[in-house]
């Protein structure tokens, strides 16, 4: 494939607690680089999911996603033929698994790192395959105003298969490992709670037994109160932010991280 997930994003103020969490309920593995003061990523083998402090003028939760790529330049020319209006930027080269970031229509950001290139590091350099862990990442959603152009954006530029399951209104775009799961994005699905703008909305595992991961989340929380998740449609609100959560076609069980990232999760 021309381009592959690699990782994912999430602002918080409790970053080394959060990655302590997904270590402790999803089996995700530590980064073997240590910058304790800059993040504090984990991954699944495949996916790295970056937990980077919450610093002044960011908002917390879901940031943004990656993708690895055969060719920066082959993908940046592809965007800008595809719109040349959409915006990208070299990024610093401290951040060696986002050397450049980019956004979709929608404003939606996600960085790009090129294949080979040796400057991935650690857990985001593991991209290659190999036996599937019990409990892994495989989806990420996002809302968009036009799916069916943010579909073709992804398709085309970054040639990610387009599936012909449009259950709810979705797309599905796969990398072959990972799917890329575009809802639409509506006002009426923010009657009874507080709008948000269209956005990377949450990701989800797929699980060897959604019943065992409901335990683990019993045991760990009995074993340390820190790692308790946020509660889920309690109230008028609550009920009706969890009644769009559960529009996506994909996930079967749904809770938060420490932050109140939403996730959710099916069974193999």
């Amino acid at each position: 494939m021309f381009a592959k997930i690699n990782h994912l994003a999430i602002c918080t103020m409790n970053y080394a607690a959060n990655a302590r969490f997904y270590q402790a309920l999803f089996g995700m593995k530590a980064s073997n680089t240590q910058r304790p003061a800059r993040a504090a990523p984990v991954g699944d083998g495949q996916v790295g999911l970056n937990n980077i402090p919450l610093r002044d003028g960011r908002r917390s939760g879901l940031d943004h996603f990656g993708l690895e790529v055969e060719s920066i330049p082959l993908a940046l020319e592809r965007m800008k033929k595809f719109d040349p209006n959409l915006p990208a930027v070299q990024r610093p080269a401290v951040r060696p698994n986002a050397a450049w970031s980019a956004a979709d229509h929608d404003m939606i950001i996600y960085d790009l790192a090129e294949r080979d290139s040796g400057k991935a590091q650690d857990i985001f350099a593991e991209n290659t395959g190999g036996e599937l862990p019990r409990r892994y990442i495989n989806h990420i959603a996002l809302r968009a105003t036009n799916p069916e152009r943010s579909a073709e954006f992804y398709s085309t530029v970054y040639e990610l298969a387009l599936s012909n399951d449009r259950s709810g209104g979705s797309y599905r775009l796969s990398d072959g490992r990972v799917t890329l799961l575009i809802l639409p994005w509506k006002m009426e699905n923010f009657i009874g709670h507080d709008p948000e703008p269209p956005r990377l909305e949450h990701f989800g595992f797929k699980v060897e037994s959604i019943e065992a991961v409901k335990r683990d989340m019993e045991d760990i929380a009995g074993t340390n109160p820190v790692m308790v998740t946020k509660p889920l449609g309690l109230g008028a609100e609550g009920q009706a932010r969890l009644a769009v959560l559960k529009q996506c076609p994909i996930g079967q069980f749904q809770l938060t991280d420490l932050e109140g990232v939403h996730i959710d999760v099916n069974e193999h």
